[in-house]
């Protein structure tokens, strides 16, 4: 199979514009556009393709996308800015520790890195030139990983100085990860491959696989408590640490892209055509919000401890709620 092909089968699924369909009207949301342009023109156009949001303190924001675009705002989305990012591969990850320390991802194993909240990005070597880094996190200044095609791993213990490539041979998109410490992670891809480790990433244990849809999601509460997302709407839940996953009944037949908990017992899972469900019960149950001035796509998915939640996506869309999901202010194109 040609490396070429399975890149526009992923393009295809995630990033064209779909069929403008609406949802329940069960969540509300306000036009709220802020000031945006600096000297080189205006942060947010309408044609912006934005993938993925991270978070500071103090109200920084950031939001990555199409031909390595990169914003940044100071006071939770009011006003953005947009910053050098050095490249102009597609950036399909981001993800800060503070408010100084950031790294993107994206195509061409494309990695980079900020000391100074973006005010200067640089490229990091990446072991993986050929291929494309779908996300990237890190929970410290030094320790990191990133997944992508083919069965790409990536971790760093330096901060990005080396990545090295974790062993896992197989021929699977992976396309988000979640870890809460040094050892515990999950990762999620296609063939609805859902992959656990304990030791970092040494080793990896397949919890679910082989079949043929596909997973792009993955968040954990805890240990125990996760949700994955992906083709038709597909939820999957475990309470158990991924021992066991069963089928959730969704709400809608959109692909769902990211999912993110937050709160004490909330998650988020947003996709295509402007979809985006919400549970308050750990993932047992869920029931779509609607975004009235938003019908395409959402991929990126971030809420601060103080429940201040960013979504991001397609034709410049930001969405920033300040009461935990309830309700959305649309902010950008």
């Amino acid at each position: 199979m040609e490396k070429g092909w399975k890149w526009w089968v992923l393009v295809g699924l995630l990033y064209l514009v779909f069929l403008n369909v609406g949802c329940d009207k069960s969540g509300k949301a306000v036009n709220n556009s802020p000031t945006t342009s600096k000297e080189s023109g205006p942060a947010i156009t309408f044609g912006d393709k934005f993938y993925d949001v991270s978070v500071g303190n103090k109200g920084n924001v950031w939001v990555v996308g199409y031909f390595g675009n990169i914003i940044h705002s100071s006071d939770g989305g009011k006003h953005w800015s947009r910053q050098d990012s050095v490249t102009s591969n597609s950036l399909l990850g981001v993800d800060f520790v503070n408010d100084r320390e950031g790294w993107a991802v994206g195509e061409s194993g494309t990695i980079l890195h900020t000391k100074d909240g973006g005010m200067k990005w640089e490229k990091q070597q990446s072991p993986v030139p050929n291929e494309i880094l779908l996300k990237v996190q890190f929970i410290s200044e030094r320790e990191g990983w990133a997944v992508g095609t083919y069965g790409v791993i990536l971790r760093t213990l330096d901060g990005g100085a080396h990545w090295d490539r974790l062993p896992y041979k197989e021929d699977v998109t992976l396309n988000d990860l979640c870890f809460f410490n040094s050892s515990v992670g999950w990762v999620a891809g296609e063939f609805e491959t859902i992959l656990h480790t304990t030791d970092g990433g040494k080793t990896w244990v397949k919890q679910r696989g082989g079949k043929d849809a596909k997973l792009f999601g993955i968040g954990f509460k805890d240990p125990l408590h996760g949700v994955a997302v992906g083709t038709s709407g597909k939820i999957l839940l475990t309470e158990d640490g991924g021992r066991s996953w069963k089928e959730i009944k969704s709400p809608t037949k959109d692909t769902l892209l990211k999912v993110q908990f937050h709160g004490q017992s909330q998650a988020i899972a947003i996709g295509v055509r402007g979809a985006v469900v919400q549970t308050e019960d750990n993932g047992k149950s869920w029931r779509s919000v609607s975004l009235p001035q938003h019908y395409t796509w959402l991929s990126g998915v971030k809420f601060t401890k103080e429940g201040i939640g960013y979504l991001v996506g397609n034709r410049g869309g930001i969405f920033v709620s300040n009461d935990n999901g309830k309700s959305w202010i649309h902010f950008g194109g």
